[in-house]
């Protein structure tokens, strides 16, 4: 059994404990798991055999890089897996300031797949199918032209920053509000025109806003594992029940249109490892996609225990093993429901 000095970071998501759990009772790896975070109580430091505090990769990316490099040679890591956007870019900028493996991509490729603009744009010109219909907007004017033209006040309309991260900053525009559900539902993030007017009418100019259409159900969070470009697999996870962060029950299933997709888009931005995509429903009945993350999905870990374990086979990509994949698992679909759990400090 080979011996691995596993270094993670970001390990204080919600889901960060199943990812570290996925590294756990394998048969080819004896596998001593480092955990970092900028958060003193982060939940996974219960889930790793180290735990260190780190540097804000978001305030302060030279100073975290040097930090986990420290942490390779006091601990003698093998490799690495940044699991927060800001610690991805940041790694993949300075990677030459790291000694050992790193399960990232290109910097220059990570950009571009972070950049929402550039992701629509490249869909639009490429794949125009599976482009939702978007506009980038950075002054009031073009802000309420562009909602006019993607259908408001008939449809609801969608803002969000450019550069968002994880749902944040996403917004729904509507002015269609039942007096009744208001008040007998959990808060949303769906708001009158007002609320925006109020906001951006005095802005001469803001950082860049995506103005989209609204998408339906179904919702597909779909996981990828690849390799400069090269897509390996697929598998998907539609959404019963969840929120644009987060699916708390969904069905998970190979389907090769889905994978079809992936691939097209894995090819275009030169995508390694693993990665997540959010794709919906349009009015019209096309699938698009609406977000693209070229890092390990927060829900990569549920599905190693239906036979195919992402952060797990993704770690074998990187060390140069042969990877596992069974298709035919997942033929028929399987039902998943997540829920709170606790640990004591």
């Amino acid at each position: 059994m080979k011996k691995i000095n596993l270094l993670v970071t970001t390990v204080g998501g919600m889901t960060s404990p199943d990812i570290l759990k996925a590294f756990r009772n394998t048969k080819d790896y004896l596998i001593n798991i480092i955990g970092v975070d900028a958060f003193e109580f982060a939940v996974g430091r219960n889930f790793v055999d180290i735990f260190e505090v780190s540097p804000n990769s978001t305030v302060d990316e030279l100073g975290f890089v040097d930090f986990v490099e420290t942490l390779v040679k006091k601990h003698n890591i093998d490799i690495i897996l940044p699991c927060g956007n800001e610690d991805n870019l940041a790694i993949s900028k300075y990677i030459d300031k790291i000694s050992c493996k790193v399960i990232v991509g290109q910097y220059e490729d990570l950009i571009k797949a972070y950049d929402k603009g550039k992701v629509y744009e490249e869909l639009k010109e490429n794949i125009p199918e599976h482009c939702p219909k978007y506009f980038i907007v950075n002054n009031y004017q073009d802000f309420i032209e562009s909602v006019k033209k993607i259908g408001y006040p008939n449809k609801k309309v969608v803002i969000k920053p450019r550069f968002g991260r994880g749902g944040r900053g996403v917004y729904i525009l509507s002015d269609k509000f039942d007096f009744e559900n208001i008040f007998k539902s959990k808060p949303i993030n769906e708001y009158p025109f007002e609320f925006f007017n109020n906001i951006l009418k005095n802005q001469n100019n803001f950082d860049d806003l995506i103005v989209m259409e609204y998408l339906q159900d179904p919702y597909y969070s779909i996981y990828s594992i690849c390799k400069d470009g090269e897509n390996f697999f697929t598998i998907n996870h539609t959404r019963e029940w969840g929120n644009a962060s987060q699916t708390f029950r969904g069905k998970v299933y190979y389907d090769e249109k889905i994978e079809e997709l992936a691939s097209k888009i894995i090819k275009k931005f030169n995508l390694s490892y693993t990665n997540n995509m959010e794709l919906a429903t349009t009015d019209d009945g096309r699938i698009v996609l609406f977000d693209l993350n070229p890092r390990i999905g927060a829900s990569s870990g549920i599905d190693k225990d239906i036979g195919f374990n992402f952060p797990l086979e993704t770690l074998k990509l990187a060390l140069g093993d042969k990877l596992e994949i069974d298709k035919s698992k997942f033929k028929i679909s399987k039902t998943f429901v997540r829920y709170f759990d606790q640990v004591w400090l």
